[in-house]
């Protein structure tokens, strides 16, 4: 329930709840919907920025996140995978 319906439901009940405190959490609830507007379009810029793929112990190339913050990728195993096809690849091109 949004904070400010709720101070509406409260005042119908009779409960005393200034007009201070009211516009305080105005505030503050605007200064959040302007912090994560803010946040979500450095993301977006971020994400339209060219990055040298990443790797870590799990992978050999981290291509991006989830919107959970878990990387995902191509595993070390896969890209071996990957090499092994490559050579081959290669090999029967130069017979």
């Amino acid at each position: 329930m949004d904070k400010l319906v709720a101070v509406k439901e409260l005042r119908i009940l009779g409960v005393d709840i200034s007009e201070a405190y009211e516009k305080q959490l105005r505030h503050s609830m605007e200064a959040l919907r302007e912090q994560k507007a803010l946040s979500k379009k450095k993301r977006e810029k971020e994400r339209h920025v060219f990055h040298e793929p990443e790797s870590d112990y799990h992978f050999a190339m981290i291509m991006g996140c989830t919107s959970g913050g878990f990387p995902y990728g191509v595993t070390h195993e896969e890209m071996e995978e990957i090499m092994k096809e490559e050579q081959k690849r290669l090999n029967n091109r130069q017979k």
